[in-house]
């Protein structure tokens, strides 16, 4: 899965991290390889051998899958999700990287724009869980894999960020954008920001495990899921432009082929062969979640 990412791009293109110490405001943007390294701000990730990437499904509520996720050499959290502490047992506490995306970005400045002089206990809901979630990233890197080139909009949001709530953490970027790419490789129309970021953790991570990729409304179980293990809201998958049951059949081929790994429990109640055996006869995985 590596070659056949990188055949169409390259890490540089896919992940720049900038370096400690560079001001939002001063930060440089490029979509040019050439040019990033003239500017000598950013750097790429390094080789790991074990990665998370944490979807955010209601299937890995009492899932206890937290020690597992936590035991990852890079854990990477999906689109500004919350974690840690009450949420610990379940999706660990650790953190690499967490995704923004054009959604919540655009109620970033939102929020830093119209509410910067107000505590984030007092904000309305949708601002007090983005800043709470950024609270808990400790230092680690959030990645947005939007178009941000020359967009002096997004370096006044960090800077806001930093000074107004003193939320520090490092940043990264996507020069190039990663989707279409997955839509080439694997044969998907619109691919999910999730399998996105499958594909550009491919270029390295040795082992890659997803947690909470699962979109449907029951486990093998029969337990009812709700789709966010954060908040009680219900997606309705089937039309979701994403298609992302059809999306988890090419995620459930690529585990048995060993590409990745799909944990959605780690309690022992049940596996991904329950999974496969109800596969079977389908032909449309829209039949399941009728």
């Amino acid at each position: 899965m590596r070659e056949a990412f990188s055949k169409r791009r390259t890490l540089e293109e896919t992940l720049q991290i900038f370096k400690t110490g560079i001001p939002p405001m001063d930060m440089q943007f490029s979509s040019n390889v050439t040019e990033i390294a003239r500017l000598n701000q950013t750097t790429n990730m390094n080789e790991r051998r074990t990665c998370a990437v944490i979807g955010n499904s209601g299937v890995l509520t009492d899932s206890k899958c937290g020690h597992l996720i936590d035991s990852s050499n890079l854990v990477i959290r999906m689109n500004m999700a919350l974690f840690g502490r009450e949420f610990a047992p379940d999706v660990g506490s650790k953190i690499s990287l967490m995704t923004l995306n054009s959604e919540q970005y655009r109620n970033l400045t939102n929020c830093t724009q119209n509410y910067g002089n107000i505590a984030i206990d007092g904000l309305p809901s949708l601002c007090r869980e983005l800043l709470t979630s950024l609270s808990r990233m400790n230092g680690s890197i959030l990645w947005y894999s939007g178009n941000v080139t020359h967009n002096n909009e997004m370096k006044t949001v960090l800077a806001a960020l930093r000074h107004l709530y003193n939320l520090h953490f490092g940043f990264a970027y996507s020069p190039a954008e990663i989707k279409s790419e997955v839509t080439k490789v694997l044969k998907l129309r619109a691919p999910s920001s999730g399998l996105a970021v499958y594909a550009a953790v491919t270029h390295f991570c040795s082992r890659i495990q997803l947690f909470g990729f699962f979109p449907f409304y029951k486990d093998p179980t029969n337990r009812t899921l709700s789709t966010h293990y954060f908040e009680d809201v219900k997606m309705n998958y089937t039309t979701n432009r994403h298609n992302m049951p059809d999306e988890f059949r090419v995620l459930l081929k690529l585990d048995e082929k060993g590409a990745l790994r799909i944990v959605n429990d780690c309690s022992g109640k049940w596996n991904n062969d329950l999974l496969r055996a109800k596969f079977k006869g389908y032909k449309h995985l829209k039949e399941l979640i009728d």
